[in-house]
């Protein structure tokens, strides 16, 4: 028997063979808030999708009556192309719009995002972008531009062809957590504030179409992009 070379590869590297078919969709997982709103605005203007699939809670796949965008939850997820997972701040002030327009879609914290990587690649996604957003004071070191914490190490053993981190500057909002945390968040906000050195901090706006930018030219491996290569990013894209 004669094997394929191309069917040895994925064999050897544990990927099945891409097969063209069908539309090319897109699930957009936490989309809520200003940022996951404009990822999902972003992906419906510029992704070139044939559909954007929205990740929500419902049980039954359903229609939101605008052309190309559709909701789905995790364990009915139509076959895809793409992956994009932005994790909410769940107690930040913007992190559901105030209209409610986002009240169907999923809130992803870092505990969700391995469940949903795994069930978009065994849905066919074979690209996935991760928007992490991280307080400045953690990117002020080149320690965040490694994978962090058990989540993105998880994803990154996925069978993508591609997976690109994004770590944005982290909406200062009120500390959260125990007085310890409060006190330690404070003490380093004024650290930050004696830094020489400054961040660019991107609209939410500008870091999705960073995102759609990278989805529509992804590259093999693993990448990670922190603030500041963002804001070069967002700077030399064309307006």
């Amino acid at each position: 028997m004669t094997l394929d070379p191309t069917t040895a590869l994925h064999a050897a590297r544990g990927r099945a063979p891409r097969v063209a078919a069908g539309p090319r969709r897109l699930l957009v997982a936490g989309a809520t808030g200003r940022l996951g709103e404009a990822l999902l605005n972003e992906a419906l203007a510029r992704g070139g999708y044939d559909e954007v699939v929205a990740l929500a809670e419902v049980d039954a796949t359903m229609s939101l009556g605008l052309r190309g965008l559709s909701l789905a939850p995790l364990h009915a997820l139509p076959s895809l192309e793409a992956v994009m997972v932005a994790q909410s701040v769940v107690d930040a002030p913007d992190a559901r719009s105030y209209h409610g327009r986002d009240a169907p879609f999923v809130q992803v914290d870092p505990a969700r995002m391995p469940s949903i990587a795994q069930a978009a690649a065994g849905a066919g996604a074979r690209v996935l972008v991760l928007v992490h957003p991280l307080p400045a004071w953690q990117q002020l070191s080149a320690l965040h531009l490694g994978l962090a914490g058990d989540a993105e190490l998880s994803i990154a053993r996925l069978p993508f062809e591609s997976v690109t981190v994004l770590r944005p500057v982290a909406s200062s909002g009120s500390a959260s957590g125990g007085w310890l945390q409060r006190i330690a968040h404070v003490y380093l906000s004024l650290q930050l504030l004696m830094m020489p050195r400054s961040l660019p901090t991107l609209t939410s706006t500008q870091v999705a179409r960073v995102a759609v930018d990278l989805l529509r030219e992804p590259a093999g491996g693993v990448r990670v992009l922190g603030a500041a290569q963002l804001g070069e990013r967002s700077a030399s894209a064309p307006r």
